[in-house]
């Protein structure tokens, strides 16, 4: 399965962007995504114990979310080379926004086995999210890459015990209707 790689996937036009802005095609900006119950669906889904293939393919399971086809947002993993990946969609509940996708992968980077996971959640306060993210996390940023639409920022961090990546790509502008894509990235 070929891939883009991260730097590719990110000079490429808004492709997710467009891609949530027509999933929730009539939604006002921010309509009712709660930030603090997004950030900790990111949180406990990704963070808390670091991306976990296995332990999220069941909690989806328990939580009635509905798989997806990988090759419909497979542009969401973080990493070029995925080996496995599963992907959902929520419904509302006590855990997750409406409409949250979730994708869990299996893979290589830079030659080691890794495992992410993404929540990508739309129509939510980017800089609200991003500022209490900050402050959850106490994450260092370590790079970010800017285009007209679209601000990828990746941070380290210590989580559940261990090392992760985070990558957040989010609207460039503060006032722009879209989506936010959290993914974690560990070593497997």
């Amino acid at each position: 399965m070929e891939r883009l790689s991260i730097a590719e996937r990110e000079m490429s036009p808004c492709f997710l962007m467009t891609l949530f802005v027509a999933l929730c095609r009539a939604s006002p900006v921010y309509a009712g995504v709660d930030v603090k119950r997004a950030l900790e669906a990111f949180h406990s889904t990704c963070l808390a114990h670091g991306p976990d293939f296995d332990r999220t393919t069941e909690a989806a399971g328990r939580l009635g979310w509905t798989p997806v086809a990988f090759g419909a947002f497979s542009d969401l993993s973080p990493i070029a080379n995925v080996n496995d990946a599963k992907t959902w969609t929520t419904a509302a509940d006590d855990t997750m926004p409406k409409g949250t996708i979730v994708e869990v992968t299996k893979g290589r980077l830079n030659g080691k086995a890794v495992q992410t996971c993404t929540v990508a959640m739309t129509d939510i306060d980017h800089e609200a999210f991003l500022k209490g993210f900050f402050t959850r996390t106490d994450a260092e940023k370590i790079n970010e890459n800017r285009d007209g639409t679209q601000i990828s920022r990746l941070y380290i961090l210590i989580a559940g015990g261990r090392e992760q990546f985070v990558n957040l790509k989010f609207p460039a502008s503060q006032t722009a209707e879209g989506s936010i894509v959290a993914s974690s990235i560990a070593d497997d």
